[in-house]
């Protein structure tokens, strides 16, 4: 769904946006051939970049820039073969972070790159999906981690892969790029703008 598109005009129900319901209202209206329509007007808040729009276009661009990294270098973690990639508590963990890993690039994909003002739902499936992702799938990297430093302490006799240092830099890397991409977007400033501010012209008029 698009930044101001419409769910009932685009087939979709509109208990797909039931979390948020409060900030809609259904109205009925008659179209050209005199058939009453529903439709969804918003009537929550809007959240609108404060900042210049070219520094907050530059820091949205570069959490998308991290947040691929981010999601190479995990694939590239979970490809490889290493001393412990055959233990379960090591390997579960890892491909559970999969799932987060997933919400994340869909949430930064719609990330504001125009510049333009969201509704609450947009918001929470783009800022917030993309913050709580990045910390869920750090989690699950650090414990796939910490139990792969367990393993090589009780039972010392492991034998050497040469990918090992890799994964290890890999698995050092993806929670700080984590921590980076949730820094970066907590650092553009959003303002609050009630909703009659589109009735006054001041936002674009979505209906």
């Amino acid at each position: 769904m698009g930044l101001f598109d419409n769910p009932l005009e685009n087939g979709r129900s509109f208990s797909d946006l039931k979390k948020y319901i409060n900030d809609f209202k259904i109205v009925e209206e008659k179209d050209t051939k005199g058939r009453l329509r529903k439709k969804a007007v918003y009537t929550g808040v809007w959240f609108v970049p404060a900042e210049k729009p070219e520094k907050t276009r530059r820091k949205l661009i570069g959490t998308l820039a991290m947040v691929l990294f981010l999601a190479a270098a995990y694939v590239r973690m979970i490809l490889l073969t290493h001393a412990s990639s055959s233990q379960y508590p090591v390997m579960l963990p890892i491909l559970l972070g999969l799932f987060p890993g997933m919400y994340l690039i869909m949430g930064a994909l719609s990330l504001p790159f125009g510049g333009d003002p969201m509704r609450r739902d947009q918001y929470m499936r783009s800022f917030i999906r993309v913050s709580r992702s990045a910390a869920a799938l750090g989690v699950c990297d650090v414990v796939a981690l910490i139990a792969t430093m367990i393993y090589r302490a009780v039972k010392p006799d492991w034998i050497y892969f040469p990918e090992d240092w890799l994964y290890t830099a890999l698995a050092v890397t993806v929670p700080a790029l984590a921590v980076g991409i949730i820094f970066l977007l907590r650092s553009i400033d959003l303002d609050e703008k009630p909703n009659e501010a589109v009735a006054a012209g001041k936002l674009k008029q979505v209906t």
